[in-house]
């Protein structure tokens, strides 16, 4: 099978078929957001993060990727033009469906790999709510593609340090893969300025407040980035999804092996 044949919406109903016929069962789903990425980055980073990482991985786990989620919860980002949200119902009861027959045609283990942070709650609460109705010995989760990463690693992709929206990490894999959609002309550093007489951790204080408001990550920064993108490169770009794919191949698997030993 080729590379692109491993890309559901490239193929046809029989080659998804002679896949499950051959004995694979595994399929990708990417889901990301359609939001705000700072004054330089595509509304689509989320999203096209999430799918080229399973396009890269689907091959090394002889797995198909499903056509990914162009739109999340973005509630966040409200406030700037372009930002497409759905309610967490309505993402709920459509990941509800989409697992649901992917799992009817034959796919019994069956992974949403998450772009956007506040996508992977509602997602593994959906999951969980229809578990009972899938078929036996099916396997579905969600996990954001970082969550893979060692701590090191994890730490200068995303995180305090390297920021956690329209930052290095996330810019240079744009620049990498859809370096015309990305404007470094308006590349600058955004940071939030907490209150300085915080008691606790600044970053553990502050995400429950943004995550709760409708319309906060306009306001944590001046440019509705947080991190630096000023430095990030196509190469620093390919030198993050060179660290990211063999650590999401190996999660996967992983999770895969978790699942046989301990709950099959």
């Amino acid at each position: 099978m080729s590379k692109r044949k491993f890309e559901m919406a490239r193929m046809t109903n029989l080659q998804v078929e002679d896949y499950l016929k051959a004995g694979g069962n595994t399929v990708l789903i990417p889901i990301g957001s359609t939001e705000q990425h700072s004054h330089y980055g595509p509304l689509r980073t989320d999203r096209m993060i999430a799918e080229e990482v399973c396009r890269r991985a689907a091959p090394q786990l002889n797995a198909l990727m499903a056509p990914g989620l162009s739109y999340g919860l973005s509630e966040s980002h409200i406030g700037v033009p372009g930002v497409i949200y759905v309610k967490a119902e309505t993402y709920m009861a459509f990941v509800k469906d989409i697992v649901l027959s992917l799992a009817q045609a034959g796919f019994r283990h069956i992974v949403f790999l998450n772009g956007h942070y506040e996508n992977s709650g509602a997602v593994t609460y959906a999951l969980k709510s229809v578990y009972s109705q899938l078929p036996p010995g099916t396997l579905a989760y969600c996990f954001s593609y970082w969550e893979a990463l060692s701590p090191q690693d994890g730490a200068a992709y995303l995180g305090p340090e390297a920021g956690l929206h329209a930052n290095l990490g996330e810019t240079a894999i744009m620049l990498a893969v859809d370096p015309e959609s990305v404007d470094m002309e308006h590349a600058v550093p955004g940071w939030p300025e907490p209150p300085t007489d915080l008691e606790t951790n600044a970053l553990a204080a502050m995400l429950p407040v943004i995550l709760a408001l409708p319309g906060t990550m306009v306001q944590v920064t001046r440019t509705g980035g947080w991190g630096d993108p000023t430095q990030a490169t196509p190469a620093k770009g390919e030198e993050f999804l060179g660290t990211i794919i063999p650590a999401v191949v190996k999660y996967i698997r992983d999770c895969e092996k978790v699942y046989k030993k301990m709950f099959a």
